[in-house]
């Protein structure tokens, strides 16, 4: 049976910055969230930002009721973005991202790799654990502060594929 890998993060305001090559304005995901988003709004507030599009159900094993996932695609959306935002009974809860966005110690996507996570976190004075997980033939990162997951990412290599605020849910 295979596993599936939900992409889901955070949200809250969040500014732009130039990439140090010169590429595009990339947003910075905070541990709060993104641009207008943050965790802890409701789903009419984060509809409301022009930011989401396309809502579609969540994990079926999330039981009832299940999540509301949107793509963080909508008219108002930064250009480069590819995301999720996940809702649970009406309130925005998690939010992934494979490309567009940068940490606010600077790890980017695309680009990001498992060990710079690791070792920006903590230079920005987080904890941060990197766990290889075999049932999805990956690396989990978790980083916490004060005790309390903020972000998480998952890489199948050296390279993320997916960072979340405040963690990468997941749907076997």
């Amino acid at each position: 049976m295979g596993a599936i890998l939900l992409l889901a993060a955070g949200s809250a305001l969040a500014p732009r910055s130039a990439w140090a090559d010169g590429r595009a304005s990339t947003p910075v995901l905070r541990l709060d969230g993104i641009g207008p988003l943050r965790l802890g709004m409701s789903r009419a507030e984060a509809v409301a930002t022009g930011w989401l599009s396309d809502p579609g159900p969540g994990c079926e094993l999330s039981g009832p009721p299940l999540p509301v996932v949107y793509q963080l695609k909508g008219p108002k959306a930064p250009a480069g973005i590819e995301g999720t935002a996940q809702f649970e009974q009406g309130t925005l809860r998690v939010m992934a991202f494979s490309a567009g966005v940068r940490t606010t110690f600077g790890v980017a996507l695309p680009g990001g790799t498992v060990n710079d996570l690791v070792q920006r976190a903590r230079a920005a004075g987080l904890s941060a654990t990197s766990v290889y997980d075999e049932t999805f033939a990956g690396r989990f990162v978790t980083v916490n502060r004060g005790g309390q997951q903020v972000l998480g990412a998952f890489a199948t290599r050296s390279a993320i594929a997916t960072i979340a605020v405040p963690y990468v849910p997941v749907c076997e």
